[in-house]
């Protein structure tokens, strides 16, 4: 499936504030669908058995807007 969202945050100093940033859902009708962030962090511990990449899952409700069209690179219900 598409990625929403790539290469957001690149750093190699320490940061003090939290990231954020807007995705844009795709227009489609998913009862429950999981919107999933990955990370690698280099300079961090190692996280069993990911090594250095972590993520976090959401999972969302999501209905299509019938004013917009459904977007094709997903299935139309899930």
């Amino acid at each position: 499936m598409p990625v929403l969202a790539d290469g957001l945050w690149a750093h190699t100093a320490k940061v003090e504030t939290p990231f954020e940033t807007d995705v844009q859902l795709p227009n489609i009708t998913c009862k429950r669908c999981t919107l999933q962030v990955i990370q690698f962090m280099a300079e961090h511990g190692i996280n069993n058995p990911g090594n250095f990449t972590y993520h976090h899952c959401a999972e969302l409700q999501i209905t299509a807007d019938p004013a917009k069209p459904i977007d094709k690179q997903w299935p139309a219900e899930r």
